[in-house]
């Protein structure tokens, strides 16, 4: 809940802060006028054009992420898409220039042993691992286990021994899932 407020304080602020600029502007009382409507209208659109990315975090489909089906022939699925432990060659949450909302926001990336990418929305509200462990909880309590030793070693190569550690050290004694 957190970071759906800072989201929608950061999108909608945007836009507020673009139309008091123009309001500004079209009084003409300023010399910088043309420098107020141009950032205004910058505003407005970067505020919407976000708000319009995130807006799936704000709605039911933003409360739940993804969904695990455990054991050895689990699988992480959503509700488009399903890629089976088995078949993940390497899973992070990164920035992507796969589309837009990439260079904003953060996503799961899962890629598949078949050279195929598969995207998982988060819009920023699952992003760090000791602010909000519940996605790398996940990977490691019940995906790490049954994927292949590729995967294994890109999930752990992520992280140094020293983060890796304090972060399961935090899941063994403070568990979220």
């Amino acid at each position: 809940m957190f970071f759906r407020i800072w989201l929608f304080l950061a999108t909608g602020g945007a836009v507020i802060a673009g139309v008091r600029l123009v309001s500004e502007a079209i009084t003409f009382e300023s010399k910088y006028s043309l420098l107020y409507l141009g950032g205004g209208l910058m505003a407005i659109v970067y505020g919407l054009i976000t708000f319009s990315m995130v807006l799936p975090a704000f709605t039911s489909r933003g409360h739940v992420i993804f969904r695990i089906k455990q054991g050895p022939d689990g699988e992480i699925f959503t509700k488009k898409r399903s890629v089976p432990f088995t078949e993940i060659k390497r899973i992070y949450m990164g920035r992507h220039q796969y589309s837009l909302k990439g260079i904003f926001f953060e996503d799961i990336i899962i890629e598949k042993n078949d050279g195929k990418i598969v995207r998982i929305p988060t819009w920023n509200i699952i992003a760090n691992p000791l602010a909000n462990p519940l996605f790398f909880e996940a990977v490691e309590r019940y995906m790490l286990p049954h994927m292949t030793e590729e995967a294994k070693n890109n999930w752990i190569s992520q992280f140094t021994e020293i983060q890796r550690s304090v972060y399961v050290k935090e899941f063994e004694e403070n568990p979220k899932l």
